[in-house]
């Protein structure tokens, strides 16, 4: 068998950082490749959505060919057309000329075949080497996989691929397909592999297609250090190194090292890819990725939580991603009815009389705790803190909507007997704890719709309190070292969300503002905003 290696960083990559790697990074990352003997290098998407030129999205061939190395070339260098994405209808792409890209790679769904055999035609035509890549081929039954198989071998494209769109193909189902394939489609026709790493398996799976005794050319799909949206893909650095000690020495790895030494690294600090727990989850279960990431991103649900959510997910849905149903499925997950009325009229007489003092665990809680200790001693407020305890800030009682973060702080709620536990009603029965309506205290803002203080502060106003003092509601800073007082309550922020997510909380608490006095005892973002709705500070 003859293996070839296909380096995707600046396509498939390009979903952590929006393909903004910058032109003299891509320029580069493209020389390092082909000096590291990449077999086949892509250079991004083919696209009529091209927004920046400092992008790996390119509105034609011309625009990559700017971008390749001038010498004599070793390397073959291709794009991919993504029907349905970033499509670029072939009749647009000017003909190859011998000098720029030499490939198209062309993917599409099980209901896009015709077109995407049609569109295969044009490019090859217009003289493309072309590559037909199936999405979720794990999808396919052996019927249907044959019939496409049939499809190619009449249409003969450069190379035909098993794609595990999901990342939740094992050695078995990676081979039964291979050899399904290899036994029926013309020798000729390259047979490519695109793993991603859900499960752990993309760099085992392509060792164990690389041990299959063919005639057929197989292509291994990489990318430096694994970049890709979700689990991310198998490591060209790995692939490369194994190929040259198990093989024959064909590539220079610490090329492929350098790149990431010079730019991956860096966008490493930034964005987050990789394997996790929720992504073995949803290949486990056969679903997008997408439905994980959606559920990590709400930062209220445990392991368990997550994979009885994508569990609940229909068939039909599994394969691609629908915003607005998992957004359903999450929020009926969290709803739990419950009649909380004396729950209430017990916070309204714990309160009564009394000023309120909530406390969130921003940084500012450290930075300010003399400050919020002598407010306490002065005013002896009611104290509530959301979604954490600390014995050392005098706390009367917690309030926890987040069943991720009850599971952590339930035993020291417990030791600190005199806090009372006020929990909403998604979070799974405790003792002497007093019960509030989980759907009563949300909001109809989808990102932010169960934010915790947003939720405290809807039950507090329907307890009777008509001014309250925050403190330690700091807000998320972009690229900050840490948004919580404490590290162990620090996580991974998704930096893409985080100003709209300041900005709807702003106009949740502006709202809020208008039926009760809200003011901050600690500096906080959503105070240093311009709004029509004063928020005040003490």
């Amino acid at each position: 068998m003859s293996i070839q290696i296909l380096d995707c960083t600046l396509r498939d990559g390009g979903y952590i950082n929006d393909w903004k790697f910058g032109r003299k990074a891509i320029r580069s990352i493209l020389d390092k490749l082909e000096l590291a003997h990449i077999d086949i290098i892509e250079c991004g998407f083919l696209t009529g959505m091209v927004r920046d030129a400092e992008c790996s999205l390119f509105p034609s061939a011309a625009a990559i060919e700017e971008l390749l190395p001038k010498r004599d070339r070793g390397s073959m260098f291709v794009a991919m057309i993504a029907i349905g994405e970033k499509e670029l209808h072939p009749s647009k792409l000017e003909p190859y000329h011998g000098k720029g890209i030499e490939g198209v790679r062309l993917t599409f769904h099980k209901e896009e075949i015709s077109r995407a055999v049609s569109w295969a035609e044009i490019l090859m035509e217009k003289g493309y080497k072309v590559f037909m890549q199936p999405v979720g081929t794990v999808f396919y039954s052996d019927m249907e996989l044959l019939q496409l198989v049939e499809r190619m071998n009449a249409l003969a494209p450069y190379a035909f691929y098993i794609v595990d769109t999901l990342g939740s193909m094992y050695r078995n189902d990676v081979s039964h397909r291979f050899y399904l394939i290899d036994k029926n489609m013309k020798p000729e026709i390259h047979l490519g592999f695109h793993g991603h790493n859900n499960l752990q398996l993309a760099f085992s799976n392509a060792q164990v297609l690389g041990k299959i005794q063919t005639k057929r050319t197989l292509i291994l799909d990489a990318s430096v250090y694994g970049m890709g949206r979700g689990a991310g893909n198998l490591p060209t650095e790995l692939i490369t190194q194994y190929i040259n000690k198990n093989i024959a020495s064909r590539y220079d790895a610490s090329l492929v090292m350098d790149i990431y030494d010079d730019y991956i690294a860096a966008i490493r600090k930034e964005y987050e890819w990789g394997y996790t727990m929720p992504y073995h989850i949803a290949a486990s279960h056969v679903c997008h990725p997408n439905y994980a990431t959606y559920l990590i991103n709400r930062r209220t649900l445990t392991m368990k939580d997550i994979e009885k959510i994508i569990q609940s997910i229909p068939s039909q849905y599994r394969v691609l991603y629908d915003r607005k149903l998992i957004e359903q499925l999450y929020a009926q997950f969290q709803s739990r009815k419950i009649d909380d009325s004396a729950a209430v009229e017990e916070i309204s007489r714990l309160i009564e009389g009394r000023k309120i003092l909530l406390l969130a665990p921003g940084r500012s809680l450290a930075a300010k705790y003399e400050t919020i200790l002598d407010f306490i001693e002065t005013v002896n407020p009611f104290v509530i803190s959301v979604n954490f305890v600390d014995a050392k800030y005098h706390m009367d009682a917690c309030f926890v909507s987040n069943h991720k973060r009850m599971d952590t702080i339930g035993q020291e709620i417990q030791r600190l007997g005199q806090v009372r536990a006020i929990l909403t009603s998604n979070i799974p029965g405790g003792e002497d704890c007093l019960y509030v309506d989980y759907d009563r205290y949300t909001n109809d803002d989808g990102m932010v719709s169960d934010n915790a203080g947003l939720m405290l502060l809807k039950l507090l106003r329907r307890c009777g309190a008509h001014s309250v003092y925050l403190a330690g509601f700091d807000g998320f800073h972009l690229r900050h070292n840490g948004n919580y007082y404490s590290e162990e309550l620090n996580f991974m922020v998704d930096e893409a969300q985080v100003q709209e997510k300041r900005s709807r909380i702003r106009r949740q608490l502006q709202e809020l503002s208008k039926s009760m006095r809200i003011a901050f005892l600690t500096p906080s973002i959503y105070e240093q905003e311009e709004a029509d709705v004063p928020l005040h500070s003490i």
